[in-house]
């Protein structure tokens, strides 16, 4: 009888391609800044947006960009924004997809202002191995036809 190697299943997990099954398109390199970079944490606006830089989600995602990033322990906030900044867009979205082995994308294209804003769902494609997909709102369809 063989007995359960768990470090084989985490090294398994760890490699295995991911599908993000609902994304949104990411920012055209000219909006790429048209938004607060503090939003990767917390939906709020204005004056509440400043204070997320004091949560948990936050100092998660900040320690996890400064690993991604390999800038030097510790780094502040604003180091991590200065260097995503800084950094090549199209290299940037590679180091980002590679890290998280993303192979596939569902789209989820359907909020306003994504067409003025973000790049098209095919346009995905050159950072994943299987060709990325559209999730339909079915809401949007029906205002559409109404």
């Amino acid at each position: 009888m063989s007995t359960l190697n768990h470090e084989s299943y985490i090294d398994t997990l760890r490699d295995y391609p991911a599908i993000d099954n609902h994304a949104h398109p990411l920012l055209t390199e000219e909006n790429r800044a048209r938004l607060a970079f503090e939003g990767l944490t917390s939906e709020a606006e204005g004056a509440a947006l400043d204070d997320a830089i004091y949560t948990f989600a936050h100092a998660t995602v900040r320690r996890d960009l400064v690993e991604l990033y390999g800038l030097p322990h510790p780094a502040s906030w604003e180091d991590v924004k200065k260097h995503h900044s800084a950094c090549d867009y199209d290299e940037l979205c590679r180091l980002c997809f590679r890290s998280a082995k993303i192979q596939c994308i569902l789209i989820d294209d359907g909020l306003g202002g994504v067409e003025e804003m973000a790049e098209g769902y095919r346009w995905h494609d050159r950072y994943t191995s299987s060709p990325t997909r559209r999730i339909v709102r079915v809401e949007v369809v029906a205002q559409v036809r109404i």
